[in-house]
């Protein structure tokens, strides 16, 4: 009787250790999928370097009235595309792993993305270093060995405390391309509506006032589009570093999980990102 009372209790014991690593692991996997959703708006972004290059030539035929219209030079503007993709993917396969893995479900999870190398060099207007390459590669790597020796519960503070410096530098990264790099073209193609606007407004004394409406019309309604794509990169880049400070939070406390001040704090990353989601979902209508 004694023997069989202290088998139950042991078996309670165990119980009780198991289900605490499932709550714990519960908050993780609340900020992951919150994250997931977070970063996957970056394909609702409806911009790019390649559109940015292609409305800049498309205005320049039109402005200059050329019946045989210049050619569109954009490679250089689909490279750095290329390579933003690139980036992104591998963020995004890192925290995909990780939903994954705080949820015990490894049947679904696909490497597809992260079979292509990321390199050192110059691709457009895009820079990528070192430190970027070797990040990617650190996240590539990682994953594959996170899949192939079956990580579950037990590993998840190795796959944290392992990704957290290359998945900053990727994040870093990712904001770094379209919050400023992209949005800082698009602010160049804003100038230059504005330049060619005055530029028809003084000089075509011809131009009707219908006339002169229309251009008008046209003219506000391009920029009320470059704002709303400016504000999407704005807080695309807010949901950006509040995954990156979620992520270091939990790399910073992955041995404390069980603490209710970082199950709390978990919790409050996970609700600032769906909050930033709703603000980008909002310029979408």
């Amino acid at each position: 009787m004694k023997k069989q009372s202290e088998k139950t209790g042991l078996a309670l014991l165990l119980l009780i250790i198991i289900l605490s690593g499932c709550v714990n692991l519960k908050y993780v996997n609340d900020f992951s999928n919150a994250s997931q959703k977070g970063l996957r708006q970056f394909e609702e972004i409806n911009y790019s370097f390649k559109q940015n290059c292609l409305d800049t030539c498309y205005d320049y035929n039109i402005n200059n009235l050329n019946l045989i219209p210049k050619a569109c030079e954009c490679k250089l503007s689909e490279e750095a595309d290329s390579v933003t993709l690139l980036i992104y993917h591998a963020a995004l396969g890192y925290i995909d792993g990780l939903t994954s893995l705080s949820n015990k479900d490894l049947t679904s999870y696909k490497m597809d993305a992260m079979t292509k190398a990321l390199t050192e060099g110059k691709f457009g207007t895009l820079t990528i270093d070192k430190k970027q390459a070797d990040a990617y590669k650190s996240i590539a790597n990682l994953l594959l060995k996170a899949f192939t020796d079956k990580y579950r519960n037990k590993k998840i503070k190795e796959y944290v405390k392992e990704a957290n410096e290359p998945f900053k530098v990727l994040i870093s990264s990712l904001d770094f391309n379209l919050s400023e790099n992209l949005s800082g073209v698009l602010e160049a193609y804003e100038e230059g509506i504005r330049n060619d606007f005055n530029t028809w407004a003084k000089k075509d004394l011809t131009l009707s006032n219908f006339e002169k409406r229309k251009v008008a019309e046209e003219y506000y309604q391009q920029l009320d589009k470059i704002e709303t794509r400016q504000k999407e990169l704005l807080t695309y880049s807010k949901t950006l570093k509040k995954i990156a400070g979620g992520h270091q939070k939990l790399a910073d406390n992955v041995d404390k999980l069980s603490k209710d001040e970082i199950k709390a704090q978990l919790f409050q990353y996970a609700s600032d990102i769906k909050d930033i989601i709703s603000e980008f979902n909002k310029l979408k209508k």
